[in-house]
């Protein structure tokens, strides 16, 4: 494979395995890398793009979330398919990670109401009936035009509702932001996991089925003076699945 100097990033420019993925991602549709066959080792691909051996596994490991390689021991990354696939894997191992996962896709944001909670919302949320809070529908994409990977409910307490406008501009997730204005650091975040029908309301977004099944992800953050933000977060369950490795420690 012949190999050019590609330049450094500058200030301004995407982060640098994102170029690098972009760069592989052409040579793979391209039949540069032809299905059945390899990319690079590590090492080549760190001389060619002058580049440490952690930017380019970050690069490599968003080929293997796209399905279009797969790792194998002693055999190298071999290419599966020359098109991204629709199923999208998530990998989340501390908010750092959330962060990030934030930067790598795209969100739009629909609508944004201040809501008065019903009983069944109310519960979930660990608030009371009656109680107003923020409601901001969004959608996120890997690729701006492509299909969703998921819509998302965000409710912000109402003491908290200023900060609504804000969001369509926040660059990262939106608890990095609310945290940050409100001057209220995240001491602690849940999550959940739910598998439930897909929303009637949502099925033509996500390009589902009537008898669609969803994942929910149910994310809740707080600081020590309460609720910052609960997020709603419906993911195909065919398109979908969710990774944590746990290290056993002591």
């Amino acid at each position: 494979m012949p190999a050019g100097r590609h330049p450094k990033t500058q200030p301004g420019d995407s982060p640098r395995y994102r170029q690098i993925l972009d760069a592989l991602l052409a040579r793979i549709e391209h039949g540069i890398y032809p299905v059945g066959g390899h990319v690079p080792t590590e090492g080549e691909l760190c001389r060619e793009f002058e580049a440490s051996r952690y930017t380019i596994r970050a690069a490599l490991a968003r080929l293997v979330e796209h399905g279009m390689v797969e790792r194998r021991p002693g055999a190298g990354t071999v290419v599966l398919a020359s098109r991204s696939r629709r199923a999208y894997q998530q990998s989340i191992a501390s908010l750092s990670d959330l962060f990030q996962y934030a930067l790598d896709t795209h969100v739009e944001i629909r609508a944004s109401t201040l809501v008065t909670l019903d009983a069944a919302t109310a519960a979930m949320l660990g608030a009371r009936e009656g109680d107003r809070w923020l409601q901001v529908d969004s959608v996120r994409w890997t690729e701006r035009g492509g299909t969703p990977i998921c819509c998302t409910s965000s409710f912000l307490p109402e003491r908290l509702a200023w900060i609504g406008p804000e969001l369509p501009g926040c660059v990262g997730p939106f608890y990095a932001h609310i945290e940050a204005r409100a001057g209220e650091p995240i001491v602690r975040a849940t999550q959940e996991i739910r598998a439930e029908p897909m929303p009637a309301h949502l099925r033509p977004l996500l390009d589902e089925r009537a008898d669609a099944i969803a994942l929910c992800l149910i994310r809740h953050y707080f600081s020590a003076v309460g609720s910052v933000i609960c997020s709603f977060n419906w993911h195909p369950a065919a398109s979908f699945s969710y990774r944590m490795e746990i290290e056993r420690r002591g």
